[in-house]
């Protein structure tokens, strides 16, 4: 922060770099992540099967809460699983009023009501409870999960369930066959690299890799608005913005299921599903890949390269 004339607190400093490279990302972030959109619904519909078969008596009426929900992803692929048609409102939270403006649009095509909520989570009104919360690759932006954690069990109803999915899978960043798998990618893929690496610059060539020309584009604007606000002096580099928005990849910890069971003392882990296991989407692998991607999947292999959960607050 000194090196780039920053005055504001950290927290403050990591919620402005945060808010505009969102902002920024927003209008392309469906095309950037087509993948998402492709792979994750078949996840999304593996968790609430392994949550119903643990829990028969699942609340007919849910109350939904997409905490960093972006563009919407997440409450639309829930809203297509089996418990879609007991989602009765839904409450769709981020940092990023452009995000929320892309969500919005979308959520004017579901028959279950929603409203956005622009901010952290004591931008909810007070007293609010959930059925069912959700986040969909958004724990590793948050810098304090044990903080946001507790966070989400004081919004949570009991009986209800946390739903979080397209997290790093940090129990397994040094896993060998994970790392063999990634390293079969083309060569010219940033992937190919893993075998080399350690996992922080395993994460660090996924960010790089993802992010293309309209990538660099938006970055480039992130940098400028920082200036232009004054809140750094001098421009960040690439690395440095993804050390602030995606910190539990760039410090190579993930996020890891054991330790999320000791902040989460008052919930039952009902399910934890893996997938990525070539570090990649399964719809960006070739048809080969597809498959043996689909038989870890269906014999819930614990090492790819993101990691899925559902939790459950005893009553």
């Amino acid at each position: 922060m000194d090196r780039h004339g920053v005055r504001c607190s950290p927290e403050e400093f990591h919620r402005s770099v945060n808010v505009l490279f969102h902002d920024f990302e927003s209008a392309d972030y469906d095309e950037g992540h087509r993948d998402m959109w492709e792979s994750l619904p078949r996840q999304f519909e593996l968790l609430v099967g392994d949550w119903l078969r643990c829990d028969p008596h699942a609340p007919g009426e849910i109350r939904l809460l997409d905490i960093g929900c972006g563009t919407g992803l997440a409450a639309d692929c829930l809203l297509k699983t089996v418990i879609g048609g007991s989602i009765k409102t839904i409450d769709l939270l981020d940092t990023s009023r452009s995000m929320l403006q892309q969500a919005s649009r979308r959520a004017s095509t579901w028959k279950a009501p929603s409203v956005c909520h622009e901010g952290l989570v004591n931008a909810l009104p007070p007293g609010r409870q959930y059925e069912l919360i959700v986040t969909c690759s958004v724990l590793h932006h948050v810098p304090d999960l044990p903080e946001f954690l507790n966070a989400v069990r004081g919004l949570q109803a009991p009986g209800g369930v946390f739903l979080h999915l397209q997290d790093p899978n940090g129990d397994f960043l040094n896993d060998p066959e994970l790392r063999q798998r990634m390293a079969l990618a083309p060569r010219r893929s940033f992937t190919a690299w893993a075998g080399r690496f350690t996992p922080r610059r395993i994460f660090g060539r996924v960010t790089r890799g993802l992010m293309g020309k309209q990538g660099q584009d938006f970055l480039s604007k992130t940098n400028r608005a920082l200036v232009e606000k004054g809140i750094v002096a001098t421009p960040l580099s690439v690395h440095e913005i993804f050390s602030i928005t995606d910190i539990h990849i760039q410090d190579g910890e993930g996020i890891s299921i054991s330790s999320m069971e000791s902040w989460l003392p008052d919930y039952e882990c009902l399910a934890r599903r893996s997938y990525g296991f070539f570090g990649k989407s399964w719809s960006e692998l070739p048809k080969r890949r597809q498959r043996i991607e689909e038989d870890l999947i269906a014999r819930q292999a614990p090492n790819g390269l993101h990691i899925g959960a559902a939790w459950r607050k005893n009553s």
